[in-house]
């Protein structure tokens, strides 16, 4: 297996290259790229070429134009391809330049002289193969380097033949599989693993495994250990990623205002994203969310992350108060800047989802109270 993708999972999150998400996040992000800028009816259009060259050189022959055409169809996917989380990581002029290197002229010759010398070969009785009466066609490091250029090409043939329609499979059971969320009694990997496996089946795939050392995060020093997962298709990636996702209870849903999809990281029964609303609030842009409050479509408390965080808090807080391991005074304060930093992520959807939760620790909070109150 020539693998075209490597991932590394660690609970619950994804990295690759420079980039780490959530776990699932890469199918969230193929749902809502499908349709957009035509990106899945523009890769299907360049495969033709490739396909007649596979087929050709799994037959033992092989047409130089359909050869040479078939890596510039390569080329057009890879304008198209970066549009298309990770490929938006590739490094694709040092992709074009091994396409241009493989599919040349010159390997094209190779090819062809290969099957030739090798028709010949097979022409020869097993007897005088055995007593070493070989042609003159025959050179062992020619056929060595040969079929391990074959081979290069093959793979390569194969990934970018299947690219489309591993994407349209994927995309169509994962469209499936958010349309019966909600059959679910609870938003769980117990609850949800049944109706995937009903949606996608068992169908097994390759996938290489290692475990590498990674760093814990960006500024640490220390290092965990990582699975590395390599893939040699486009739908063995994004369909692991999804169930990597749901074995941390991550999923995918879809606004019911934004109509995006989105990734649950709870099992909370949230119906809208916090991402922005195509529809404004008395001329403000707002998030999905607020939206759906102001037309009395407000999902329950307990279903806002929020709101949820500063009611956990709060509680907290109030038990402490009562074990009287904070004073009353304390306790007020802090509670006063919860609702602070409450009003915020209400308001700010990017602190919302990238600050608040920090802001809101014991640890944190508590520090801020103890410098107001000093």
């Amino acid at each position: 297996m020539n693998p075209f993708l490597t991932a590394d999972y660690r609970d619950g999150r994804v990295r690759i290259g420079s980039k780490t998400y959530a776990s699932g996040a890469y199918a969230v992000h193929l749902l809502n790229q499908y349709y957009r800028n035509d990106t899945a009816a523009r890769l299907s259009v360049y495969k033709q070429h490739g396909w007649n060259a596979a087929e050709q050189i799994a037959a033992g022959h092989l047409k130089e134009t359909d050869f040479i055409s078939a890596g510039t169809e390569i080329g057009l996917i890879l304008d198209t391809l970066p549009m298309l989380k990770p490929f938006d990581q590739f490094n694709i002029d040092g992709e074009r330049n091994r396409i241009s290197d493989l599919f040349s002229e010159n390997n094209a010759k190779q090819i062809a002289d290969f099957f030739h010398r090798r028709s010949i070969m097979e022409s020869k009785s097993q007897i005088e193969l055995d007593l070493d009466l070989l042609p003159p066609e025959y050179d062992k490091k020619f056929f060595k380097d040969a079929n391990m250029l074959i081979a290069d090409i093959s793979d390569t043939l194969a990934f970018y033949n299947a690219v489309s329609d591993n994407m349209r499979e994927a995309f169509m059971k994962l469209q499936n599989f958010v349309t019966r969320v909600d059959e679910a009694e609870r938003f769980d990997e117990e609850h949800l693993l049944p109706i995937a496996l009903e949606v996608f089946g068992t169908v097994p795939f390759p996938v290489t495994t290692e475990y590498v050392p990674i760093k814990k995060n960006a500024k640490s020093k220390a290092y965990t250990l990582a699975r590395r997962l390599y893939f040699d298709s486009y739908y063995s990636f994004v369909m692991t990623d999804f169930f990597e996702g749901l074995h941390h209870g991550h999923y995918p849903r879809r606004c019911r205002i934004c109509k995006k999809y989105f990734l649950m990281t709870s099992a909370r029964r949230q119906q809208y994203c916090n991402g922005f609303s195509p529809y404004e609030v008395r001329g403000k842009r707002v998030t999905c969310r607020k939206y759906a409050a102001s037309i009395n479509r407000k999902e329950l408390a307990a279903a806002d992350p929020v709101v949820d965080i500063y009611n956990r808090r709060c509680s907290a807080i109030r038990t402490e108060k009562g074990r009287k391991t904070i004073t009353k005074e304390f306790a007020k304060a802090a509670q006063t800047l919860a609702k602070e930093y409450k009003l915020k992520a209400q308001q700010d959807a990017a602190y919302a989802s990238r600050q608040y939760a920090v802001d809101m620790s014991r640890e944190r909070l508590y520090a801020e109270t103890d410098k107001r109150l000093k």
